[in-house]
């Protein structure tokens, strides 16, 4: 059975209310409901989510046994946002164990 997830992710790439990238997530200002981080990601791409995540009041999922990178089919990708408060919220009530809400942050 398809994750629930990836079909909400799926519509927000279509939507075009996705970014991704470390370097495109630094040049986004305002609000940004949800931040999806690899878990792959090093630990520098972490720490620099994490203060990205703080400046944009930001949740944060990490997946788990799947790469953003072939999720979002950008090649060396370990960081998406997503844009829509709809689509994040979906994607939030709808976690499995393919994405695991990251760090302190209550949804």
């Amino acid at each position: 059975m398809a994750s629930k997830v990836l079909s909400y992710i799926g519509f927000a790439i279509k939507a075009g209310k996705v970014r991704t990238g470390v370097n495109v997530a630094k040049t986004v200002r305002g609000h940004v409901p949800l931040m999806i981080l690899c878990e792959s990601a090093s630990d520098n791409t972490v720490k620099e989510a994490t203060q990205i995540a703080q400046k944009l009041s930001a949740k944060i999922v990490m997946t788990h046994g799947i790469k953003v990178e072939d999720i979002f089919y950008k090649q060396n990708c370990k960081l998406a946002l997503v844009t829509d408060n709809s689509l994040a919220k979906a994607i939030l009530a709808n976690l499995d164990e393919q994405f695991v809400l990251f760090g302190g942050n209550k949804i």
